[in-house]
């Protein structure tokens, strides 16, 4: 952040409630200190920290620093400069008085120098049995009449449509919808926007983004982790809730949205809620769970089977991996499932979209089929996007073919920053483009209810796969059942009857090579 500008009349706060907690400590207060490392804070912005247990600054300042990513060279004196505009308060979520004391602390800070406009910033990092007070306590209490008011609300968004409805009454009836932020952590701005231009303005991708060439599309987030942080939350809660109900279908959704008729946010966040309209209800045949166990062979204490945790319920049957095939019903993508996996202690971590077209014929005579081609959305570990496709290996004579990836992401020549930086300068500048609107999750929650209600009222033993694994083999033979295929070069799984060893499936160049082609390479040897 720059220093005062003696002429700026508007002063910022930003109030974490619930900066005990592990959320604001790795996530919420590292992007704060980053994006005012780098200047790009407005001027003027002042951090209010809000909890029930007292916070002393000095010790909360040293509690951050692991996730802080802090240079030795460079930073010292800008980290030290960066506490001072930090400011601790005490309270109680259901006691008025305490907000009160809050909204005075911001009010001295706003008017030190001399600023007539204060907007105001309340981020509700707190469990949900909180959320009904905080709320009403800030729409009473701390709310600015200078300036706008803007509230970031953390996921759980309820429990299920049932939930979710008093839930949404108490958001809307204290914000209006323009002031409220459901923050979604793992959409990259960077890698929606490529694909909205690469979707809207190619003829290419614009003309074949239908049901006719898109034979499935599969949308992933894998976590190599166990369940560690929040362990309580998430064995309450478990892996459909915690991901797939908000932060997945907010994906699904800017896949299969039509062109909005402007740039203006609402436009866009109407096409997003015609499409969940037209998504299904999802059927427990669609859907596998898992949960991870010991695998045998790690040592390391940590990464054992999940109810072989000290923090979990020994009988816990929480799923910690999920495939779930939805459909929507509409002219262009009837006949299309989406393939939605989520999983904890997989092979890997990546949060990554494949949209696997349909293969072509390639060799009539034998009736075979061309490999499919494929574009891969990958929002992390690396932002990328790219196709897929087979072309001639080169260095040889004959027609032997060879997986390649095509680039469709410019290098960025200025500093990029991270994506959660990004959302919350979005939320300074009242761009709620990447931001679900109530209504939305109110679909989403149609969407998956009767399923969650099911999974609680049954409890359904999940299938157990080893940590470290793919995850469970029933859930690939789902997505091959739907018409989703797996490669040796993606991931091995080719045919539900094929077995765990790589070496029985084939690569994309094996499958790809016509007859005709092999046929010319034998008469040319």
């Amino acid at each position: 952040m720059l220093p005062i500008d003696p002429s700026n009349d508007t002063a910022y706060s930003f109030v974490v409630f619930g900066a005990s907690g592990r959320l604001a400590l790795s996530k919420i207060f590292p992007a704060l200190w980053q994006l005012y490392r780098d200047n790009r804070l407005p001027q003027g912005t002042k951090i209010f920290t809000f909890c029930r247990s007292r916070l002393e600054l000095a010790k909360y300042r040293i509690k951050c620093v692991p996730y802080m990513g802090l240079d030795r060279d460079r930073d010292p004196v800008k980290y030290n400069s960066f506490w001072t505009n930090v400011h601790c308060c005490q309270g109680f979520y259901d006691n008025p008085q305490d907000f009160v004391n809050l909204k005075e602390s911001m009010v001295r800070q706003e008017t030190k120098h001399n600023m007539t406009l204060a907007n105001r910033i309340f981020y509700l990092a707190v469990p949900p049995v909180v959320f009904d007070n905080v709320t009403l306590n800030i729409s009473r209490k701390c709310l600015s009449i200078t300036g706008w008011n803007r509230v970031i609300v953390e996921k759980p968004f309820a429990r299920n449509e049932l939930t979710y409805k008093p839930y949404q009454t108490q958001l809307c009836q204290t914000f209006k919808e323009s002031q409220i932020y459901m923050i979604d952590h793992y959409l990259s701005k960077r890698v929606i926007q490529n694909f909205f231009v690469l979707r809207f303005t190619n003829l290419i991708w614009s003309e074949t983004w239908n049901s006719k060439h898109i034979a499935a599309v599969l949308i992933t987030i894998k976590c190599e982790k166990p369940v560690h942080s929040r362990a309580d939350y998430f064995n309450q809660f478990g892996i459909i809730r915690d991901v797939m109900t908000n932060d997945m279908m907010q994906l699904l959704t800017m896949l299969t949205i039509e062109q909005p008729y402007s740039n203006y946010v609402e436009d866009m966040r109407d096409e997003k809620l015609k499409v969940l309209k037209q998504v299904l209800t999802l059927d427990m045949n669609d859907l596998v769970l898992g949960q991870y166990c010991n695998n045998g062979i790690e040592t390391d204490p940590v990464k054992v089977g999940y109810t072989q945790h000290s923090y979990i319920p020994k009988d816990s049957l929480t799923p910690t991996f999920a495939m779930a095939v939805l459909r929507i019903n509409s002219k262009r993508w009837t006949g299309v499932p989406f393939i939605l996996r989520v999983g904890k202690a997989l092979n890997e971590t990546k949060t990554e979209v494949r949209v696997q077209y349909k293969p072509m014929d390639c060799d009539l005579s034998a009736k075979s089929k061309s490999i499919p081609n494929e574009l891969v959305l990958r929002l992390s570990p690396r932002e990328e996007l790219f196709m897929r496709m087979m072309l001639k290996q080169p260095g040889r004579d004959g027609l032997c073919l060879r997986q390649t990836e095509l680039n469709l992401m410019l290098s960025e020549r200025s500093p990029v920053i991270d994506n959660y930086q990004s959302l919350l300068l979005d939320i300074f500048a009242g761009n709620q483009m990447l931001f679900m609107r109530t209504d939305e999750q109110c679909e989403i929650w149609r969407i998956f209810s009767p399923a969650l209600s099911f999974i609680d009222v049954e409890r359904p033993k999940p299938l157990l796969y080893d940590f470290g694994s793919r995850g469970p083999m029933a859930a690939y033979e789902l997505a091959a059942r739907n018409g989703f295929k797996f490669y040796q070069s993606g991931e091995f799984h080719a045919n539900p009857n094929s077995s765990n060893d790589p070496k029985d499936s084939p690569s994309r160049a094996q499958q790809a090579t016509p007859t005709w082609m092999i046929t010319s390479l034998k008469s040319i040897e």
